[in-house]
């Protein structure tokens, strides 16, 4: 006898085209020679930015902003994230398409993914966890000055609002952590 099939008795929420177009989508590229560990990080920022990013964008060294920036719009992709490295360091830039503004980052120091990962005992990463947005926190942004205000609001419309009371807790899985260092003048980016 041959094994029954379980019947699906669960309604799953539809989602509708109107929804994920109200919510921001994101492109995540690299301008220029970047190197190999630049690119890693590149494609470790598209796994922050999942679900609602471009995962297998390809770009070559004939691509300009600007073609990226004429696809985006049909595609409804509000958000360009850039990789960029000079001689002095390496540059992160976020960019709210189509008119702006602009905020340029430089990184510091970083670890990907691939050394957290090498270094845990047991490391738990799912496919699932990367089906629904992280959880955005803020710590140390105050909304005082004008520029403080710019990167509060550019964070927060990066990733889509979550409401409260349809939010299901088991459905958060991921979280980043922006924190904002007064002293030094620094942000602290974990995921």
């Amino acid at each position: 006898m041959g094994k029954a099939r379980r019947k699906k008795r669960k309604t799953h929420e539809n989602v509708t085209e109107e929804e994920i177009s109200k919510v921001p989508h994101s492109f995540v590229m690299h301008k220029g020679d970047v190197g190999k560990s630049v690119l890693q990080l590149e494609m470790d920022m598209r796994h922050v930015m999942e679900p609602y990013t471009a995962t297998k964008l390809k770009v070559n060294k004939k691509n300009v902003v600007k073609d990226f920036v004429n696809v985006a719009g049909p595609l409804g992709v509000t958000h360009l994230l850039m990789l960029s490295k000079t001689e002095l360091g390496t540059y992160l830039r976020f960019c709210r398409i189509p008119r702006g503004p602009t905020l340029t980052f430089k990184i510091q120091e970083y670890s990907l993914t691939k050394d957290v990962v090498s270094l845990l005992k047991k490391p738990k990463t799912f496919g699932i966890q990367f089906k629904k947005p992280p959880l955005l926190v803020l710590n140390g942004f105050s909304t005082d000055s004008l520029p403080m205000k710019l990167m509060t609001t550019m964070f927060q419309n990066l990733f889509p609002s979550i409401n409260i009371q349809k939010v299901q807790l088991s459905e958060i899985r991921r979280c980043v952590l922006l924190s904002y260092d007064s002293e030094t003048k620094t942000i602290d980016f974990r995921h």
